[in-house]
């Protein structure tokens, strides 16, 4: 699904405006008011996309992390494929494409299947 950001919209419409302006009606010309209304609306969704960014890279550093503090460590998981639940030590943290993932006795699991974290003793 292709997504509209925030400046292709403003691009556009600013496009759309100015047709609007060069082809008003000189007995009724277009209000400011609603023109001022428009941007300011596109510059707080520009700030909201903004923000989405920040917590999607807050959300990547903190998996990280949380990956990171799991290597060395037995973990108990779901098995993605047979649904069995099953334990190794995570032996790596590894990024694939963009999901953070454990290597566990060779199997790559993500962090959404681990069910319980046992310290080595």
């Amino acid at each position: 699904m292709n997504q509209i950001s925030s400046q292709v919209a403003t691009v556009d419409y600013l496009q759309l405006l100015t047709v609007q302006l060069r082809n008003q009606d000189p007995i009724d010309p277009v209000k400011q008011e609603g023109l001022i209304d428009d941007l300011t609306q596109f510059s707080m969704l520009e700030g909201i996309e903004d923000m989405n960014t920040s917590f999607q890279q807050i959300l990547q550093l903190q998996q990280v992390s949380q990956g990171i503090d799991l290597v060395g460590k037995t973990v108990q998981f779901q098995d993605p494929a047979t649904g069995a639940i099953r334990s190794g030590e995570a032996s790596q943290m590894f990024n694939n494409q963009g999901e953070i993932r454990l290597a566990v006795d060779g199997q790559s699991i993500g962090l959404q299947h681990v069910i319980s974290v046992k310290q080595r003793p």
